[in-house]
């Protein structure tokens, strides 16, 4: 192999790092976020009660809105 002087990977552009950092940060937040929501909660049903970790009512909220969202969206730009 012939040393062209060329480096064998092209350097990381200031772009680049910063989104390194930014999805290791957001990573640490969200593992942060789960161990801390882990405890038991009564979520009111319109029939019922149930007991389940607080992560999985946000996490479906969370899917639910973004959702709800997706639709609301989808339905304005028809109009």
């Amino acid at each position: 192999m012939a040393d062209d002087g060329k480096p064998a990977h092209p350097p990381r552009s200031n772009r680049d790092a910063a989104r390194i950092v930014l999805a290791v940060v957001l990573l640490a937040l969200m593992v942060a976020f789960v161990v801390d929501n882990t405890r038991d909660v009564k979520v009111g049903f319109v029939f019922a009660d149930h007991k389940t970790r607080l992560i999985y009512v946000l996490v479906v909220t969370a899917i639910i809105g973004a959702l709800l969202d997706r639709l609301w969206l989808r339905s304005r730009r028809k109009h």
